[in-house]
């Protein structure tokens, strides 16, 4: 997923049946994996070091072959057709739409001051500071947290934002604002 710039993200993968939404998180070193088993919605957190799979002691491996229901059987199960069939599910490129950043804010709402995901709004604290002189300079600020949701799920908007002092509001349901603010035309 770094190799097509997004640092968090989400895809489908199957394997021995299971079929599972990964949450594939590289924000974090080393970076995180979080399978999401569709039926049941059991959960399998894995780590990634230097594009190497971590699975440290026996509970671990046994949480692993349990989630994917792999015998424990001598010979059969080969790890490298596990990561031969992983890598070959990971996007060569990567589309973000709604469902996607559905998946990723019920892992991680990314700005705990606002749990929708859709954009309804913008907030140019440049013009609100200009038309309000009384405000205090060292407040009413975009957050980090707000910029940070922004690349996230909505890069074309991050794009145009980044160098400004824009905060960009985000609501659980659609309004009209919404699909000029997802194109990134502000």
């Amino acid at each position: 997923m770094r190799n097509i710039n997004v640092q968090i993200g989400t895809f489908e993968f199957a394997y021995n049946g299971i079929m599972s939404d990964v949450i594939f998180d590289t924000r974090v070193t080393p970076w995180k994996l979080i399978f999401i088993k569709r039926s049941g919605q059991d959960i399998l957190t894995l780590f990634i070091e230097g594009y190497h799979f971590i699975i440290n002691g026996d509970k671990k491996y046994k949480e692993f072959i349990e989630y994917f229901n792999i015998s424990g059987k001598k010979g059969s199960f080969s790890i490298a057709d596990f990561l031969n069939s992983f890598s070959n599910a990971i996007p060569a490129s990567y589309v973000l739409d709604n469902k996607k950043r559905e998946k990723i804010i019920r892992y991680d709402i990314l700005d705990d001051k606002s749990e929708g995901i859709y954009p309804i709004g913008l907030k140019n604290w440049e013009l609100i500071h200009a038309n309000n002189p009384e405000l205090p300079l060292n407040k009413y600020h975009r957050s980090s947290e707000n910029l940070m949701k922004t690349r996230e799920l909505y890069p074309k908007i991050y794009s145009v934002i980044k160098d400004m002092d824009i905060t960009v509001m985000y609501g659980k349901e659609p309004n009209e604002n919404t699909p000029s603010l997802e194109e990134g035309i502000i």
